[in-house]
């Protein structure tokens, strides 16, 4: 979680797995679903990377973008490797 700080509120809640801020946080509308982090990272992309199951359907259910790519060339859905 280092280097997240507060600009990246949306991927903290994700990396502690706090699903219930994250739903909260995302009903607010006052942050980007799709803001990548300082590696790229969707926050959606960053709960499949984690295994957070609960942040990863909150996530889908405020329709966060599965066939987003990030720089690295992975779509945050699907953890696959795309050239």
């Amino acid at each position: 979680m280092a280097g997240l700080g507060p600009t990246f509120p949306l991927h903290r809640l994700v990396w502690a797995n706090r699903h219930r801020e994250l739903e909260a946080a995302l009903h607010s509308r006052k942050h980007d679903i799709e803001q990548e982090d300082p590696q790229g990272r969707t926050p959606l992309e960053l709960a499949v990377t984690l295994g957070n199951l609960e942040s990863v359907r909150v996530l889908l259910r405020h329709n966060a973008n599965v066939g987003k790519e990030s720089h690295q060339g992975w779509a945050g859905g699907s953890q696959h490797w795309r050239p």
